[in-house]
């Protein structure tokens, strides 16, 4: 198998753990999805990252290969009703992410050119986001469960992409929560370079 991303992916970054939590062979091949380089889109018509190429198939995308790669041994998503509250948290890791990056953006963009009501609205679903994870975060369980990495996922993405938020500040019991995926080595192997 081979995994086409981005260091800097979030989504990716998810992949990226499972694949070494899991102790699974698959290459790395890094690509900058703004260049539209061959090898991502050969992977993916939409070049976005990440994809698993799996012999001459592709797996597109994150929540997707997450579910390839979490099946293919021991897996972390639970069967029956349990599963849909696991896919719901992993939903809502990504919508941090998906509102953090429409945020970043909207911001990298000229300033005469920005959509303040665009920007705000990401702003807020992401502070409302951390608010609710705040106050279920004795729900959360066991750090190693499939929606779970969506969230810390999502939660390193807040620090590198809107460290301004401060969130950790704001919402001590996640930031607590945290702490165990910040110690593994997967995590600072897949950290984005600064």
């Amino acid at each position: 198998m081979k995994l086409i991303h981005s260091p800097t992916s979030p989504y990716a970054r998810k992949v990226r753990i499972l694949i070494r939590e899991k102790g699974l062979d698959v290459e790395e091949v890094a690509t900058v999805p703004f260049d539209d380089e061959d090898v991502l889109h050969s992977a993916n018509p939409l070049g976005k990252v990440p994809a698993l190429l799996v012999g001459d198939s592709a797996v597109y995308d994150s929540p997707v290969i997450c579910a390839y790669l979490d099946a293919l041994e021991k897996p972390w998503l639970p069967k029956g009703k349990a599963a849909w509250r696991q896919k719901t948290l992993h939903a809502l890791g990504d919508g941090i992410i998906d509102a953090v990056l429409a945020f970043r953006m909207e911001r990298i963009r000229p300033q005469e050119q920005w959509w303040d009501f665009w920007a705000m609205r990401q702003e807020n679903a992401t502070v409302r986001a951390l608010q609710h994870l705040e106050t279920i975060t004795d729900e959360l369980g066991d750090p190693w469960e499939f929606g779970n990495l969506a969230i810390a996922c999502g939660l390193g993405y807040v620090d590198f992409r809107a460290a301004d938020m401060q969130w950790r500040d704001h919402m001590p019991k996640l930031a607590k929560w945290l702490e165990p995926f910040e110690k593994l080595d997967s995590w600072t192997a897949t950290a984005p370079p600064e």
